[in-house]
């Protein structure tokens, strides 16, 4: 009967007689559901189930002059029906999709609509669960009815994860609702991930990007939230949310539910967001006045918005570590090296152009612990990024510049991922100090040849090699202990909570591998020069091959001391003056006398970067301090000191935390003993001079010096005056060290 019904409607339709048609589709309106019995005793859900059933049968002929029909079925609650009447529905959704291409866009939407925190296939006015004679579903269980239609799809439709990744954007909860909402969000499309692989790529970027727009409106110092009186906001416990009754929360949430309303978060945050997007947009357009007022986010806002990325990034963690961070399962490895490599591409399009990035990073920096070959791969990618990328023949302007702020910022991922994970050990160290200081030998080198054709000091194409010496700088102050001949790991055994050894701990140390090709010093003929001094690349007087390089650089007219960040540059001169290793406050005095000459920006470096809605590193010293304006990349080398941050500078997001700590190498671990040394051990050391003054001892130490070498303990005080002169004592460069000032923001 049902059957002949609808085929007959479809016959009426055609012919121009709308009204069979009407009452059909009637039936899946939401005024009918309510309805509880039918005239001749038969329930609804019965007559439901009969009518699912025999629209199957004409599936082919609904294209879209039955456009309110199809409408009226996909938007059917079926999740509140029985489970055969939901089974039925499925069942003629995938008729539908199968036979008319035009309708799949359609359902996968409203599928991915139902992925986040409202169930609207579930929830149809006050009908919620009306035909459920039992307890109500979980939200947990009605997940797992939409990730059975997507397989039902997917198998139907072999092209539909190709249609999928443009509407897995579409359908992504804005930064700006519920916390809730964007997580439950993430979950599901991890959970895709898993039985999808064609979608693992387009999934993890569009996670990821969605934690970076997050992450970059978030340009303030975590730890001055208490000086407001403020607290992060506490990320969600889902497993309520889940387990418990699907009803709890399935309606929109009210306005005053909302931390602050989307379109106004928009006309606040947006201006956060990559303003280039609009045509003719130019980074001098963003120091005038009307930016600074809008682009500042309220203290309440950013405890609200780093609440959502802590939320964020512990549900992406507990997937990482369910899916590969486990050895119970016997493909991890495999699952392993795919998804990292997908990781590592991502990074290296997204992460590693966002420079105002101080989280997401961390997803790589987790991830390169569970294997070796995962760290010597990252390490890698960055040295080639930094060291040996070149920008295309006949490339130069904007673009060309722009390849020089991405070398800038891999030689920074370099420095803060070497100083920083606890499982990088001794001679990987070693490795890297010696491919950094080879390129340093090879810019020397060039720049000597060149005469005086060369560029002066300071300017924009010596960008890269200051970064590079910073680099170096930043790397001997953690690991300096790891740089002398004979050092073996410092990598501590870090027991976790439940006492099991860190995963540091497990890892065959790099000493008995062999490393990739990709760390072995080398440069391309494309490079400054072919040519190195060889001698420089030997171990000299007790340190690792390639540290004389330092010595040469600092002394040459390239001067980095005066270019590289002032932070690191003093706490560079005070470890090295203390390990014996250089002394160089002669030259930092000397810097201090000369006149600072500024370097006028071209027309190509006023403007930004662009990465999608990412944006570019702010710019340090007290201008910048002082000014709000939106920051603009450093597209050449600034003066007076080179602007470049640390990514993986202390990792400040409370819950998410958890799962890096035991991976960090803190300042703390590695401060040079006796750093803080009070006025007593001072008269201590007087008392020592002549002991100092005496030729060491064949088992010493030889430092490499600058000039005559002075006696320790007048090394010391002439240290700490220089120190105190310029507003820093090595105490509180060691505070800037760990407490994340090192690294440039705007509040």
């Amino acid at each position: 009967m049902y059957v002949a019904f609808v085929k007959n409607a479809m016959v009426q339709k055609s012919q121009g007689q709308m009204a069979p048609y009407e009452e059909l589709v009637a039936q899946f309106q939401i005024g009918s559901l309510a309805k509880p019995m039918s005239a001749d005793g038969a329930s609804s859900a019965t007559l439901l189930h009969s009518w699912l059933l025999a629209l199957t049968h004409v599936a082919p002929l609904l294209d879209r002059t039955c456009a309110t029909l199809v409408d009226a079925v996909t938007e059917f609650p079926w999740l509140a029906m029985p489970t055969d009447v939901g089974d039925a529905w499925a069942h003629l959704v995938c008729a539908i999709v199968s036979a008319r291409s035009e309708w799949v866009t359609r359902v996968v939407s409203l599928l991915l609509q139902n992925m986040g925190l409202h169930l609207g296939w579930y929830r149809t006015g006050d009908q919620t669960g009306a035909y459920h004679g039992t307890s109500q579903p979980t939200r947990r269980q009605l997940y797992a009815r939409l990730h059975e239609l997507l397989q039902m799809l997917l198998r139907l439709i072999p092209t539909l994860p190709g249609t999928l990744p443009p509407l897995l954007l579409q359908h992504f909860p804005h930064k700006h609702e519920r916390t809730m909402s964007q997580v439950l969000y993430i979950q599901n499309l991890l959970r895709i991930s898993e039985y999808c692989e064609a979608l693992t790529e387009p999934i993890w970027t569009a996670i990821i990007d969605h934690a970076l727009q997050v992450d970059v409106a978030i340009q303030v110092e975590l730890d001055d939230l208490e000086d407001h009186g403020l607290e992060q906001a506490g990320p969600t416990n889902l497993d309520p949310v889940l387990d418990g009754d699907a009803d709890a929360i399935s309606e929109p949430e009210s306005p005053e539910e909302l931390a602050f309303s989307v379109q106004g978060a928009d006309d606040v945050l947006d201006s956060l967001e990559d303003l280039s997007d609009e045509e003719g947009y130019d980074a001098s357009d963003a120091l005038t006045s009307t930016v600074h007022t809008a682009a500042e986010p309220s203290w309440n806002e950013i405890a609200e918005l780093a609440g959502k990325l802590d939320a964020i990034m512990k549900a992406i963690y507990q997937f990482l570590d369910g899916h590969v961070g486990t050895l119970a399962h016997r493909d991890v490895h495999a699952r392993r090296h795919t998804l990292y490599q997908t990781l590592l591409g991502i990074f290296t399009r997204t992460v590693l152009t966002t420079f105002k990035s101080r989280h997401v990073q961390f997803i790589l920096f987790w991830f390169a612990s569970l294997d070796h070959e995962f760290a010597d791969m990252f390490l890698g990618t960055l040295l080639s990024k930094s060291l040996y990328a070149t920008p295309p023949a006949g490339v130069a302007g904007e673009s060309g510049e722009s390849s020089v702020v991405l070398r800038i910022a891999a030689a920074s991922y370099v420095a803060s991922y070497v100083a920083r994970a606890r499982y990088i050990d001794a001679p990987t160290t070693r490795m890297v100090v010696l491919n950094l200081c080879t390129y340093m030998d090879a810019c020397l080198e060039a720049f000597a040849s060149q005469g005086l054709s060369a560029s002066p000091p300071g300017a924009r194409e010596h960008a890269v090699f200051y970064a590079v010496a910073q680099a170096v700088f930043y790397i001997f102050c953690f690991r300096w202990r790891d740089l002398r001949d004979g050092a073996v790991s410092d990598a501590p055994v870090v027991p976790d909570e439940d006492g099991m050894p860190s995963l540091a701990a497990t890892y065959p140390t790099a000493g008995s591998l062999e490393l990739s090709p990709q760390l072995m010093p080398m440069l391309h003929a494309s490079s400054l020069s072919s040519v190195s001094s060889t001698h420089s690349m030997q171990g000299e007087r007790g340190w690792a091959p390639g540290l004389a390089v330092v010595q040469r650089a600092i002394t040459s007219p390239l001067n980095p001391l005066r270019y590289c960040n002032a932070n690191v540059v003093q706490q560079f001169a005070y470890v090295a003056q203390h390990t014996g290793f250089l002394y160089c406050y002669s030259v930092l005095e000397a810097n201090s006398q000369r006149p600072t000459v500024d370097v006028p920006a071209s027309p190509a470096a006023k403007r930004r970067v662009r990465s999608d809605t990412r944006e570019s590193t702010p710019t340090t010293g007290t201008a910048a301090a002082k000014s709000t304006a939106a920051p603009t990349a450093p597209a050449a080398l600034p003066t007076p000191a080179l602007d470049v941050f640390f990514p993986f500078d202390p990792y400040r997001l409370r819950d998410s935390a958890a799962l890096v700590h035991r991976l960090y190498r803190d300042w703390s671990d590695v401060a040079p003993d006796g750093e803080g040394m009070d006025e007593e051990e001072d008269d201590d050391e007087e008392e020592d001079d002549d002991e100092d003054d005496a030729p060491p001892s064949d088992g010493e130490l030889h430092p490499i010096s600058l000039g005559q070498r002075a006696p320790m303990s007048t090394r010391l005080r002439a240290s700490r005056a220089g120190l105190s002169h310029a507003g820093h004592t090595p105490e509180s460069i060691a505070q800037s060290l760990e407490a994340m000032s090192i690294s440039p923001y705007t509040g």
